[in-house]
């Protein structure tokens, strides 16, 4: 069900584009890797209702969508896989320059209380 809404997402996105945001949303997306982290990514992941897997195997791509609301999530996901050479951060559902770099940080300020 989530998942038909963050494909249905994706495609109003690319057949009308806009130049305004509806919202500031980073996607984290992860493929499996060799690591005692791995389990808990999955698992963190599959709590977003906006999860969703694609593939098999070696080939799995693990995704899920944060908005501020749940920026607590996004920084649990990221912290164990951000040093992954798999890992991407899409930025309402596009690979923008800089995705680690400064989208991320950006979405960190929603961390203040």
């Amino acid at each position: 069900m989530a998942t038909d809404q963050a494909h249905q997402e994706k495609l109003a996105d690319i057949l009308q584009p806009s130049t305004e945001a509806k919202s500031f949303r980073i996607t984290i997306v992860f493929r499996p890797k060799i690591s005692p982290s791995y389990e808990k990514a999955v698992a963190i992941a599959k709590k977003n209702p906006t999860y969703r897997e694609e593939g098999e195997g070696e080939w799995t791509r693990h995704a899920a969508t944060y908005s501020p609301e749940t920026v607590e999530d996004l920084f649990a996901l990221f912290s164990l896989v951000h040093d992954w050479d798999t890992t991407e951060v899409l930025v309402n559902n596009k690979p923008l320059p800089y995705g680690h770099q400064l989208w991320l940080p950006l979405m960190w300020f929603y961390r203040i209380k």
